[in-house]
């Protein structure tokens, strides 16, 4: 078995967004003056690996990002998916004290709940027009990954991953549909736990 606590950075694509079905020209992550945002990302990730097929195996995924947007738009999302991951890995640099290679090229890939929350603020606060309303759904989506593990004891391993995510929410913010789709880039470095 092991454990992986990572941290990273999140860069999510611009999307269209349609309000009431209706596409709108800005989107909904920064308007017409930026193609992406970023955010930290952090996660744990438990799994295991077959013992009769030391190359294959399965985890368990829980993370969190929070896309702001600031002044450029009144949305911020906060997102947190949980994923099952069937995982693939490779053995190079293979030794007696470690058959399954003290690097560990791996892929992984699983459908993800993704739960996500939209705020919207609106109006100014000086004036006493601020409101902010929320809503939060939970959609189908995918989670898949590229990385390696590199093991520095029998216990201890750095993992270096490139991850992508993908859904598409709808929120009912302000008695309106705001639908979009999210894909995200996840940059990840963490700590692994073999035990």
């Amino acid at each position: 078995m092991f454990s992986d606590l990572y941290i990273g950075a999140a860069v999510t694509t611009d999307a269209t967004v349609e309000l009431d079905g209706f596409v709108q020209e800005e989107s909904l992550l920064c308007g017409a003056e930026c193609s992406s945002t970023k955010s930290p990302v952090g996660g744990l990730r438990v799994g295991w690996f077959a013992g009769r097929f030391p190359w294959l195996g399965v985890a368990g995924d829980f993370s969190v990002f929070i896309q702001s947007w600031g002044i450029q738009s009144p949305y911020e999302v906060t997102v947190i998916p949980i994923s099952a991951l069937l995982m693939l890995r490779a053995p190079l640099v293979r030794s007696p004290e470690h058959p399954n290679g003290r690097a560990q090229p791996y892929l992984a890939i699983g459908p993800s709940l993704m739960i996500s929350t939209a705020k919207l603020a609106e109006g100014l606060a000086a004036l006493g027009t601020a409101r902010v309303s929320t809503d939060t759904t939970a959609d189908a989506g995918l989670d898949a990954r590229i990385g390696i593990r590199l093991v520095a004891s029998s216990w201890i391993s750095v993992v270096l991953e490139y991850r992508a995510t993908y859904f598409k929410p709808t929120w009912n913010l302000d008695g309106r549909s705001v639908a979009t789709s999210v894909w995200t880039n996840h940059y990840i470095i963490g700590l692994g736990i073999h035990y």
